[in-house]
């Protein structure tokens, strides 16, 4: 973690960035965190999910930069799940899609819809990688093999950005931040 820091306050400090100090830190190690959780699904054989079934049902396409796609999947296992679950699902398929404009769920059908812009540079993301991607997630998150106490889909739906409300997480990173910044 101290290492993570130490590489998003260098990349901070001779990068160009938008937001504040605090915000291109996040996004830093919002990125490491992309790089370990792309790690993870990787490792995961598609013997051990084929039994966890994930349906893309609904696929519309993106309209250049002016609408994003549109995906809407279905989880028949996850019918009924509780809502923690499926924030957790959302944080981390935020956090793997990375360009996600809205993301929505309803729990009593098994259904998530995720709206985002494609990548056109970089790790490109079909329809149907973001389905597996999903099923990978959803697998870990109910093995518990990832938590769910992450916590970026709520944030972003109910953001005050006040000291109040800031997490753990985000205390510890201005505090380790406020070592290595010089100010003046």
């Amino acid at each position: 973690m101290e290492n993570s820091i130490t590489i998003a306050l260098e990349k901070v400090n001779t990068g160009v960035g938008q937001g504040s100090v605090l915000d291109q830190i996040d996004k830093r190690y919002r990125k490491q965190q992309r790089m370990t959780l792309f790690a993870m699904l990787e490792k995961l054989d598609i013997k051990e999910i084929e039994n966890f079934p994930v349906i893309l049902y609904k696929h519309i396409a993106q309209n250049g930069n002016k609408q994003p796609a549109r995906l809407r999947f279905r989880l028949p296992l996850w019918r009924n799940h509780d809502e923690i679950f499926w924030q957790s699902l959302g944080d981390y398929v935020i956090l793997a899609v990375h360009r996600v404009k809205d993301l929505e769920f309803d729990t009593l059908r098994g259904r998530i819809k995720v709206d985002y812009f494609a990548k056109s540079k970089g790790r490109i993301k079909f329809p149907n990688d973001i389905r597996e991607i999903i099923q990978k997630i959803a697998f870990l998150v109910d093995t518990e093999a990832l938590p769910t106490d992450f916590t970026r889909f709520r944030r972003m739906t109910d953001r005050g950005d006040s000291l109040g409300e800031m997490s753990k997480g985000q205390a510890a990173i201005i505090g380790a931040a406020l070592k290595f910044i010089q100010i003046g």
